[in-house]
Protein backbone atom coordinates (compact mmCIF):
# COMPACT_ATOMS: atom_id res chain seq x y z
CA UNK A 1 0.00 0.00 0.00
CA UNK A 2 2.61 2.42 1.37
CA UNK A 3 4.64 1.77 -1.83
CA UNK A 4 1.74 2.05 -4.57
CA UNK A 5 1.08 5.62 -2.66
CA UNK A 6 4.89 6.42 -3.20
CA UNK A 7 4.21 5.57 -7.22
CA UNK A 8 0.96 7.48 -7.38
CA UNK A 9 3.11 10.62 -5.48
CA UNK A 10 5.68 10.21 -7.91
CA UNK A 11 3.86 10.07 -10.84
CA UNK A 12 1.82 13.07 -10.20
CA UNK A 13 5.25 14.97 -9.40
CA UNK A 14 6.40 14.08 -12.44
CA UNK A 15 3.33 15.31 -14.43
CA UNK A 16 3.05 18.71 -11.96
CA UNK A 17 6.66 18.92 -13.68
CA UNK A 18 6.02 17.83 -17.32
CA UNK A 19 3.04 20.55 -17.69
CA UNK A 20 4.45 23.37 -15.42
CA UNK A 21 8.01 22.47 -16.67
CA UNK A 22 8.40 25.16 -19.20
CA UNK A 23 6.71 27.88 -17.30
CA UNK A 24 8.35 27.29 -14.27
CA UNK A 25 11.84 26.50 -15.63
CA UNK A 26 12.70 30.35 -15.31
CA UNK A 27 11.13 30.97 -12.00
CA UNK A 28 13.73 28.20 -10.54
CA UNK A 29 16.61 29.35 -12.29
CA UNK A 30 16.21 32.61 -11.20
CA UNK A 31 15.72 31.19 -7.71
CA UNK A 32 18.78 28.79 -7.64
CA UNK A 33 21.25 30.57 -9.23
CA UNK A 34 22.54 33.69 -7.04
CA UNK A 35 22.33 36.63 -9.51
CA UNK A 36 25.79 38.36 -10.70
CA UNK A 37 27.07 40.81 -8.81
CA UNK A 38 28.78 43.94 -9.89
CA UNK A 39 31.67 43.42 -8.42
CA UNK A 40 32.19 40.29 -9.47
CA UNK A 41 35.83 39.42 -8.75
CA UNK A 42 37.40 38.64 -12.18
CA UNK A 43 41.11 37.53 -10.49
CA UNK A 44 39.02 34.87 -8.71
CA UNK A 45 37.47 33.21 -11.14
CA UNK A 46 41.10 33.37 -13.66
CA UNK A 47 42.62 31.61 -10.02
CA UNK A 48 40.11 29.37 -9.54
CA UNK A 49 41.00 28.29 -13.21
CA UNK A 50 44.71 28.50 -12.88
CA UNK A 51 47.01 25.11 -13.01
CA UNK A 52 47.80 25.87 -9.66
CA UNK A 53 44.90 26.56 -8.07
CA UNK A 54 43.95 23.35 -5.81
CA UNK A 55 42.20 20.39 -7.04
CA UNK A 56 38.60 21.33 -6.42
CA UNK A 57 36.77 18.09 -4.91
CA UNK A 58 33.43 16.56 -4.25
CA UNK A 59 30.80 18.28 -2.18
CA UNK A 60 28.27 15.75 -2.68
CA UNK A 61 28.58 12.01 -2.83
CA UNK A 62 29.87 10.63 -5.68
CA UNK A 63 27.31 7.40 -5.77
CA UNK A 64 29.44 5.50 -8.07
CA UNK A 65 30.48 7.79 -10.32
CA UNK A 66 33.74 8.58 -9.68
CA UNK A 67 35.50 9.63 -6.32
CA UNK A 68 38.10 11.66 -8.16
CA UNK A 69 35.36 14.16 -9.81
CA UNK A 70 34.52 16.90 -7.97
CA UNK A 71 30.91 16.69 -8.00
CA UNK A 72 28.34 19.12 -6.90
CA UNK A 73 24.45 19.09 -6.32
CA UNK A 74 22.42 20.92 -8.97
CA UNK A 75 21.39 24.73 -7.00
CA UNK A 76 25.14 24.50 -5.74
CA UNK A 77 26.74 23.78 -9.58
CA UNK A 78 24.80 26.14 -11.39
CA UNK A 79 26.16 28.68 -8.93
CA UNK A 80 29.39 27.80 -9.26
CA UNK A 81 29.40 28.22 -12.78
CA UNK A 82 27.73 31.55 -12.68
CA UNK A 83 30.86 32.69 -10.64
CA UNK A 84 33.61 30.79 -11.77
CA UNK A 85 32.78 31.23 -15.67
CA UNK A 86 33.29 27.36 -16.40
CA UNK A 87 30.02 25.37 -18.29
CA UNK A 88 28.26 22.58 -16.52
CA UNK A 89 28.61 19.09 -17.55
CA UNK A 90 24.87 17.72 -15.86
CA UNK A 91 24.40 13.93 -15.94
CA UNK A 92 20.90 13.28 -15.03
CA UNK A 93 20.33 9.44 -13.61
CA UNK A 94 18.00 7.88 -11.01
CA UNK A 95 19.35 4.45 -8.70
CA UNK A 96 16.82 2.31 -10.13
CA UNK A 97 18.35 2.52 -13.60
CA UNK A 98 20.27 -0.05 -15.37
CA UNK A 99 21.82 1.65 -18.28
CA UNK A 100 22.63 4.64 -15.61
CA UNK A 101 24.67 2.08 -14.03
CA UNK A 102 26.41 0.77 -17.22
CA UNK A 103 27.27 4.77 -18.09
CA UNK A 104 28.94 4.86 -14.38
CA UNK A 105 31.70 2.35 -15.78
CA UNK A 106 32.27 4.72 -18.10
CA UNK A 107 33.04 7.26 -15.59
CA UNK A 108 35.29 5.29 -13.87
CA UNK A 109 37.60 3.79 -16.41
CA UNK A 110 38.29 6.61 -18.78
CA UNK A 111 40.91 8.50 -17.88
CA UNK A 112 40.70 11.39 -20.18
CA UNK A 113 36.93 11.85 -19.18
CA UNK A 114 38.17 12.71 -15.72
CA UNK A 115 40.46 14.92 -16.45
CA UNK A 116 38.33 17.14 -19.05
CA UNK A 117 36.27 17.30 -15.90
CA UNK A 118 38.58 19.54 -14.01
CA UNK A 119 37.40 22.27 -16.82
CA UNK A 120 33.48 21.64 -15.74
CA UNK A 121 31.30 22.40 -13.18
CA UNK A 122 30.49 18.40 -12.76
CA UNK A 123 26.76 17.96 -11.59
CA UNK A 124 24.93 14.21 -10.97
CA UNK A 125 21.65 14.77 -10.17
CA UNK A 126 18.86 12.06 -9.36
CA UNK A 127 16.10 12.58 -10.76
CA UNK A 128 14.17 10.70 -8.54
CA UNK A 129 15.59 12.50 -5.82
CA UNK A 130 15.82 16.08 -6.78
CA UNK A 131 12.61 16.67 -9.12
CA UNK A 132 13.76 19.89 -10.72
CA UNK A 133 16.37 17.36 -13.13
CA UNK A 134 13.22 17.17 -15.36
CA UNK A 135 13.26 20.73 -16.18
CA UNK A 136 16.88 20.19 -17.83
CA UNK A 137 14.69 17.49 -20.47
CA UNK A 138 15.09 19.13 -23.73
CA UNK A 139 14.08 16.30 -25.49
CA UNK A 140 12.21 14.18 -22.97
CA UNK A 141 12.70 12.98 -19.41
CA UNK A 142 14.35 9.46 -20.33
CA UNK A 143 17.82 8.63 -17.81
CA UNK A 144 20.30 9.00 -18.18
CA UNK A 145 20.71 12.30 -19.91
CA UNK A 146 24.12 14.05 -19.76
CA UNK A 147 23.50 17.96 -20.57
CA UNK A 148 26.42 20.43 -21.21
CA UNK A 149 25.29 24.21 -19.75
CA UNK A 150 26.92 27.88 -20.60
CA UNK A 151 27.64 29.54 -17.12
CA UNK A 152 24.39 31.17 -17.11
CA UNK A 153 22.61 27.49 -16.33
CA UNK A 154 21.17 27.60 -20.40
CA UNK A 155 21.18 24.13 -21.80
CA UNK A 156 23.61 24.60 -24.92
CA UNK A 157 21.43 22.11 -27.84
CA UNK A 158 24.64 21.81 -30.14
CA UNK A 159 26.30 19.41 -27.75
CA UNK A 160 24.39 16.52 -27.81
CA UNK A 161 25.27 12.88 -28.88
CA UNK A 162 25.90 13.03 -32.50
CA UNK A 163 24.87 9.26 -33.31
CA UNK A 164 21.35 10.32 -31.50
CA UNK A 165 20.32 13.16 -33.91
CA UNK A 166 16.56 12.19 -33.92
CA UNK A 167 15.59 11.04 -30.53
CA UNK A 168 17.19 10.99 -27.31
CA UNK A 169 19.91 13.38 -28.12
CA UNK A 170 21.39 13.63 -24.85
CA UNK A 171 21.45 9.80 -24.08
CA UNK A 172 25.35 8.10 -24.04
CA UNK A 173 26.06 4.76 -23.73
CA UNK A 174 29.65 3.62 -22.62
CA UNK A 175 30.48 3.17 -26.26
CA UNK A 176 29.78 6.31 -27.35
CA UNK A 177 32.28 9.40 -27.44
CA UNK A 178 30.61 11.29 -24.86
CA UNK A 179 34.59 12.70 -24.32
CA UNK A 180 34.34 13.84 -27.55
CA UNK A 181 31.60 15.83 -26.59
CA UNK A 182 32.94 17.36 -23.49
CA UNK A 183 36.08 18.37 -25.91
CA UNK A 184 33.39 20.17 -28.61
CA UNK A 185 31.81 22.17 -24.87
CA UNK A 186 34.74 23.32 -23.95
CA UNK A 187 35.73 25.10 -27.05
CA UNK A 188 32.82 26.18 -27.12
CA UNK A 189 32.20 27.42 -23.56
CA UNK A 190 35.54 26.77 -22.24
CA UNK A 191 38.09 30.06 -20.87
CA UNK A 192 37.57 32.94 -22.75
CA UNK A 193 39.77 35.56 -22.72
Amino acid sequence: MLWSTTLRTRRATARLWTLLGPACAALVALACVEPPTASRDEGSAAAERSPDAPKRSATVPADGWNEAIAWRGLEEGLSEAQRSGRPVMMVVHTAWCSRCRALKTLFNRDDELVRLSEEFVMVHVDQDATPEATLYAPDGQYIPRVLFLDEAGAIDKQLQNPRRSARYRYFYTPQEDLVATMRKAIERHGERS
